[in-house]
């Protein structure tokens, strides 16, 4: 199963919104998601701050990065 990370933070409207959008993607198998809240890491926090909501690819790592939308979505969460 294709694991995907969720960079995220407290309070943050968008990291909402894109995990209500990876929800509606009809995929070809199941996902494993895992939300990481960047705040609790500083590293993370002074790279992500102000770019959460960051899905990443667990398989190589690649990011896609916020705005996304749900045709860029389906293609990042389908390789």
């Amino acid at each position: 199963m294709p694991e995907f990370y969720l960079l995220t933070k407290d309070n943050c409207a968008l990291c909402v919104h894109a995990v209500e959008l990876i929800y509606q993607q009809q995929l070809p198998e199941p996902i494993q998601l895992h939300m990481v809240d960047i705040s609790h890491d500083a590293a993370l926090l002074a790279e992500y701050g102000l770019l959460v909501p960051v899905l990443v690819r667990d398989a190589d790592d690649a990011e896609l990065k916020w705005p996304f939308e749900a045709e860029q979505l389906q293609e990042f969460l389908s390789q």
